[in-house]
């Protein structure tokens, strides 16, 4: 069998991780964002609606970064997000209307691994 072997551990030990930490902290912080306010977006109300939104939902999406783990979580912490947004425990009368915490990840995990790979072309 014919292979290829790289070794890339002396350059990985001149790497200071301090310096990649950072440029990725700010990189998973703008992603972070980035998904925050897709999650938030409201679909039109049904036609013949006249029930008045409050937005209150849009709202309660936040992010929590933690530099150190390199980890960012977007959730909200309003009793019914599950049931309007949640891929899994979505009500039936917002199936197909609202979009789901798991669908935004996906669509824009594309755009997060962008943020990543400049982040680590800036490091």
């Amino acid at each position: 069998m014919t292979s290829i072997k790289v070794d890339v551990s002396e350059a990985v030990a001149k790497l200071d991780p301090k310096t990649m930490e950072k440029h990725l902290s700010v990189a998973l912080d703008g992603a972070a964002d980035l998904i925050r306010a897709d999650i938030k977006k409201y679909p039109a109300p049904p036609a013949g609606s006249s029930y008045q939104r409050t937005g209150t939902l849009g709202r309660s999406w936040a992010k929590k970064v933690n530099r150190s783990a390199l980890r960012a979580v977007i959730g909200s912490n309003v009793a019914y997000a599950p049931y309007v947004q949640d891929q899994d425990r979505q009500a039936w009368m917002h199936k197909g209307r609202w979009q789901t915490a798991q669908g935004v990840a996906r669509d824009q995990a594309r755009n997060v691994q962008r943020f990543i790979e400049r982040a680590l072309a800036r490091w």
